[in-house]
């Protein structure tokens, strides 16, 4: 596992930008934390956070072109809003260049963009993590905190809630599969 963290982590500073890269790092270490509170596989939670952004920066002509190509069915959604499909292109870009068949990260990877109902508890983390890393502007200690008292599915109803309302805010329609995911928890 960890040889494998390093040619992920390898491969993401090369190709992403130092801020994406710095992000994603940031969401590593967060999911790590947020595993060895939950008992989970902290290198596990590493690598999901480290992998998560994988494939955000390539051209979003490329990501719907590698998504069709890896089998998925594209929704007028995503091809208006093709950057909701790194994820997917995130899963595909593990297996091929990594040879990774961790149906757990491959999950967490593929659903942390906007969620779903069959996420698994790493993809929970994941989602958890990227939207509460200690370098978005909301995030204190004081929110880790009670994040960090909460189980699992309560830190996902909490960053879920918080998420919709900004998506509301900003003006933005929000996933269906979010508003599933939300309405189940």
């Amino acid at each position: 596992m960890e040889d494998l963290i390093k040619k992920v982590d390898k491969y993401c500073k090369k190709n992403l930008s130092k801020k994406r890269y710095d992000h994603s790092v940031r969401v590593a270490e967060l999911c790590s934390e947020i595993c060895a509170l939950l008992g989970m596989d902290e290198k596990k939670g590493y690598l999901c956070g480290i992998a998560h952004d994988i494939c955000k920066e390539i051209p979003k002509d490329k990501m719907v072109e590698m998504v069709k190509e890896g089998g998925y069915k594209i929704s007028d959604y995503e091809l208006k809003n093709p950057t909701l499909l790194h994820g997917k292109a995130g899963r595909l870009r593990l297996i091929q260049e990594f040879n990774l068949d961790d149906k757990e990260v491959l999950r967490a990877v593929e659903a942390h963009v906007c969620g779903d109902l069959d996420m698994g508890d790493y993809g929970k983390v994941l989602y958890v993590a990227d939207k509460s890393e200690r370098g978005r502007p909301h995030v204190t200690e004081k929110y880790l905190k009670n994040l960090f008292s909460m189980p699992l599915n309560g830190m996902m109803k909490y960053v879920v809630s918080d998420t919709l309302e900004h998506i509301k805010k900003m003006g933005y329609i929000v996933y269906p599969e979010t508003e599933l995911m939300y309405n189940s928890l």
